[in-house]
């Protein structure tokens, strides 16, 4: 009998084992995504869930993997009858689905698989796998940071004096970009923890530092910058990687950033700040709109198009940032700094970047702050835009001060020099 269970057990165990990983699997998924679709399966008759991201090809150690025996079942008749391999593989407990990468046939055509697929009962949805991209370009006396005073985005959108009611203390924000240099100096005073999702060893990118930097930068540490919510707790998921022809763009795909999605829901986080752009994807709504629905603030940089299009810019609910002096045709857009933006760049550099990037993080950063001071998340936009005169930034002493904001920001920017 003992032998026998210990056979039963070695079985269920190897259904739940992670397969090992392909490295040329891996690439080919980074150069041609169009080999590749995203199928999801109903799942709702499984064990309780694990974390985001956990899988037969989770990035990180092995762990239960909650997936109907049926689920199963069906993802494997779907491989064998559409003659796909399955690449990568999740439950999306948010969603009650189990979502799956297949590599197409070779020869085959994408459209007609997807057309085929989506016509098949036993499919939830099926979709492309689609890349992303970062929207960046490389390119006070109120603080003793040394560079503080060439940071023309704390005055432009009231930092100093903003900073005299809140630094974003209590408020969780999560960074779906590439991975953090969090060894860097003037992040040792910051509240952050790292996840990896991208199928790799974590090397630290200049955007997601770039971006994370302007967010939570330690402050008043007599080095470099000061963030714009430095006191906040930062959730660095690392959905995306740097591009190899141009290492200060970056980018992903609906995979990696579904599990992110899915981990900052998991996380409760308050903001999640995209500074990326893409294609429409279906997948990735639904689980923004799982978050909005559950009062998540969602922050997304405006495409350089200037056009509020594909994800995520293009969902409803959305914040939309775009940088202060960018043309764009999109309504409801907020504007803050954006143009040679002074950050953190790996190995305890410091640079000066643009991008609508750039000033959705400084959005996050200052949506933070209103958190913080108790504001609500429904109210959090509405008072950001009633601060920006047409063609100007949002300023944080503005939205936080209320009636009498020109009178309270003057006198706490003059407390703030002395």
């Amino acid at each position: 009998m003992k032998r026998l269970a210990a056979l039963l057990a070695m079985l269920a165990l190897a259904g739940c084992m992670q397969l090992a990983r392909d490295g040329t699997e891996e690439e080919l998924i980074r150069t041609h995504p169009e080999r590749f679709v995203v199928i999801t399966l109903h799942n709702t008759d499984t064990m309780p869930s694990a974390r985001a991201g956990s899988s037969p090809r989770d990035y990180g150690a092995a762990m239960p993997y909650a997936i109907a025996p049926t689920t199963r079942a069906m993802a494997s008749q779907l491989a064998t009858y559409y003659r796909m391999k399955p690449v990568r593989e999740w439950p999306i407990a948010q969603l009650s689905v189990h979502c799956i990468v297949y590599e197409m046939n070779a020869g085959e055509s994408q459209s007609d698989l997807l057309r085929r697929l989506r016509s098949d009962a036993r499919v939830e949805s099926a979709q492309p796998l689609n890349s992303f991209a970062t929207l960046s370009s490389a390119d006070t006396a109120a603080y003793n940071d040394p560079y503080a005073g060439l940071q023309g985005s704390l005055a432009a959108m009231g930092v100093p004096q903003a900073h005299t009611w809140s630094r974003g203390k209590g408020v969780n924000i999560a960074v779906i970009d590439t991975a953090v240099d969090t060894s860097h100096a003037d992040l040792a005073g910051s509240h952050i923890s790292v996840s990896n999702f991208t199928g790799q060893r974590p090397r630290p990118a200049a955007h997601g530092t770039a971006v994370t930097g302007i967010i939570a930068a330690t402050g008043g540490n007599h080095l470099g910058i000061v963030g714009i919510a430095p006191e906040a707790d930062v959730h660095a998921l690392a959905a995306c990687w740097a591009d190899t022809a141009n290492p200060a763009q970056a980018v992903c795909d609906s995979f990696t950033l579904a599990i992110a999605l899915a981990r900052a829901i998991e996380l409760k986080a308050h903001i999640v700040n995209l500074s990326l752009g893409g294609p429409s994807d279906p997948l990735l709504r639904r689980l923004v709109e799982h978050g909005l629905a559950r009062d998540m603030i969602f922050v997304a940089a405006l495409p350089s198009s200037g056009a509020a299009t594909g994800f995520p810019s293009e969902i409803p609910g959305v914040v939309v940032v775009d940088a202060v002096g960018h043309e764009h045709s999109a309504r409801n857009v907020l504007l803050a700094p954006g143009t040679d933006v002074l950050t953190l760049v790996p190995q305890n550099g410091y640079d000066f970047v643009s991008g609508s990037s750039m000033a959705a993080a400084n959005v996050s950063g200052g949506i933070a702050l209103l958190l913080s001071h108790r504001l609500k998340a429904d109210e959090v936009r509405d008072v950001l835009a009633q601060t920006a005169p047409s063609g100007d930034s949002i300023n944080l002493c503005v939205a936080l001060a209320g009636r009498q904001a020109s009178q309270r920001c003057l006198n706490a920017s003059t407390a703030s020099t002395h």
